[in-house]
């Protein structure tokens, strides 16, 4: 799975172009580590909004992920139910891909 364009843009702002790349690449790999059925893009959010910017705070939570990833989620904002409404509000609304005309409203 990659990344989705929200969580690209959040790791942009948070880190900025320097660090962006070396970002990516650990989140990606984190992603590859979940297990298919949880929701990995709230576990990268939850990842990132505990590293607030922080390239050693990631790496923390990145190894916190890894070795339980409802660890991350807590403390975040995204541990209970009404996750979404908070991943909306610190990521922006997700594309809604597969509806028809998807692109018109929200390409």
């Amino acid at each position: 799975m990659e990344l989705t364009p929200r969580i690209r843009q959040r790791i942009l702002r948070d880190f900025g172009e320097g660090e962006r790349e070396a970002v990516e690449g650990m989140l990606t790999d984190l992603q590859q580590s979940l297990d298919r059925h949880v929701d990995k893009e709230r576990i990268t959010a939850a990842t990132l909004l505990h590293a607030a910017g922080n390239m050693d705070a990631l790496l923390l939570a990145v190894q916190d992920a890894r070795d339980d990833w409802r660890d991350v989620l807590m403390g975040s904002g995204l541990e209970h139910d009404g996750w979404e409404r908070r991943l909306d509000a610190e990521f922006g609304p997700a594309a809604r891909r597969g509806l028809p005309g998807w692109r018109k409203f929200f390409g």
